[in-house]
């Protein structure tokens, strides 16, 4: 497999991760999952999520468009076995972002939650994706911009405060901006039709206390006391809340939710 994502500890999905834990089923309120219904309702087709895991995504996405054919593709066959046990119709093989196992123009649709941000050259997956989606084709993508200016992950890195955080839990060696996600897709000749934000500073809050938590350093008291954990519940509905009502603002949002279409004719 190339070079080309973090190293360390491997999780199922391709990405480094110290800890890695099995993935839990994606719940239908879960707003990557309702914004990726509405971004291809009426045009999956014939779908491959990379970086899949257990391929917990693509599942809840064929429960809710039952005319979508799904692909996993992932480095590690165990998560694959466990997707494939949950869903027979499933289509599973292992691969890497870089030099995905199948044809070109193969895809209707490709599926990237999470996975950029762990490569060295985000690049050569874009380029992946592009050769294995037909002309028309759609990727829908959940990109962390934890480069975004005026957010908490840009200011840790600016302040040098836990900086490498992201990195050490979980593998992020990219610090994306929204502009720079963008430029990236755009350059190798998609046309990005639909973006949405989340992560705003109450989810940020939120996410940093979560990698903060899965360190040594932590005393597992903390975070089994109840005032910790009734902060973290109240996060986690803030930050909800906080996605839902700014969907359309860019200003201090880390995620980017981004719709983009291979056009029939490169220009």
């Amino acid at each position: 497999m190339p070079e080309n994502r973090a190293s360390g500890p491997v999780h199922p999905s391709g990405q480094a991760d110290a800890s890695w834990r099995p993935e839990a089923d994606v719940r239908g309120l879960n707003l990557s999952l309702i914004r990726a219904v509405l971004a291809l309702r009426g045009r999956a087709g014939r779908t491959l999520e990379v970086g899949a895991g257990t391929a917990r995504f693509l599942r809840a996405l064929r429960r809710r468009l039952p005319e979508m054919e799904g692909y996993a593709c992932d480095l590690e066959s165990e998560p694959l076995a466990q997707a494939r046990s949950l869903d027979a119709g499933l289509h599973v093989a292992r691969g890497d972002l870089t030099a995905l196992p199948y044809q070109d123009a193969s895809f209707d649709t490709v599926l990237v939650f999470d996975v950029f941000e762990h490569l060295y050259k985000p690049e050569e997956g874009i380029r992946e994706v592009w050769r294995v989606l037909k002309p028309g084709g759609v990727l829908h993508s959940l990109v962390p911009c934890e480069g975004q200016p005026l957010t908490l992950h840009w200011l840790m890195w600016k302040t040098h405060i836990a900086a490498d955080l992201k990195e050490k839990r979980v593998g992020h060696v990219q610090r994306f901006t929204h502009d720079s996600i963008t430029a990236l897709l755009q350059g190798e000749g998609f046309d990005v039709q639909h973006v949405r934000y989340s992560m705003h500073p109450i989810g940020q809050v939120k996410d940093i206390m979560l990698h903060w938590e899965q360190g040594p350093e932590v005393a597992s008291w903390l975070t089994r006391n109840p005032l910790y954990r009734a902060v973290s519940i109240a996060l986690w509905g803030g930050s909800y809340l906080e996605s839902t009502v700014l969907g359309r603002v860019p200003l201090s949002a880390v995620a980017l939710h981004i719709t983009a279409i291979k056009p029939c004719q490169r220009s």
